[in-house]
């Protein structure tokens, strides 16, 4: 007789108290093993694959891309032409730049260009608009905005503290810190 089958007329016959002293005699003689939950009988899940490592660009694909927006900062630099100097694709360069920098490839640029502008503001008298573009901003007031973000002040007004502080040709103004800092 399996006693995993249904209930024999004899077993059904048998006392409730009876039934279950049976069963536990069985198991403890470890004829019968209990049977699991429902729930129980479930496939365990996997365990979970520990996280990878986020190391960044190699120092070699750094030092090549940083190279690259120092000398083309002033004109119009894609993340599609950034992610090739690189020798990636855009969203995995993207992703490996920011490990690397701290900061996602554009703003890199716009702060690198926001430190070129805050140099050539103190070395000479150009308009703000011809600084701007100079430095690849397209218009004035995109300028403003972007130098506001990272320097806490208009360009006017950084200037003119800038100029307060320092004669010309003396010590160096206080910038944004390096954008290879960012």
């Amino acid at each position: 007789m399996s006693f995993h089958a249904a209930p024999s007329a004899a077993a059904a016959a048998m006392p409730a108290q009876a039934h279950a002293e049976l069963n536990a005699e069985v198991r403890r003689l470890g004829l019968l093993a209990p049977h699991p939950a429902p729930d129980d009988r479930a496939i365990p899940a996997p365990a979970p694959k520990p996280a990878r490592a986020r190391s960044g660009l190699v120092a070699w694909r750094l030092k090549r891309v940083l190279s690259f927006m120092e000398e083309h900062y002033w004109q119009p630099v894609t993340l599609a032409e950034m992610a090739r100097v690189a020798g990636l694709s855009r969203m995995h360069f993207a992703a490996q730049f920011r490990i690397s920098t701290g900061a996602k490839p554009h703003e890199y640029l716009l702060r690198l260009r926001v430190e070129r502008a805050q140099k050539l503001m103190m070395e000479s008298d150009e308009p703000l608009a011809q600084v701007a573009f100079s430095v690849g901003f397209q218009t004035q007031a995109h300028f403003t905005t972007v130098f506001r973000r990272f320097a806490a002040t208009t360009p006017h007004r950084w200037r003119s503290e800038q100029m307060a502080r320092t004669p010309r040709g003396g010590a160096a103004p206080r910038g944004l810190g390096s954008a290879h800092q960012a």
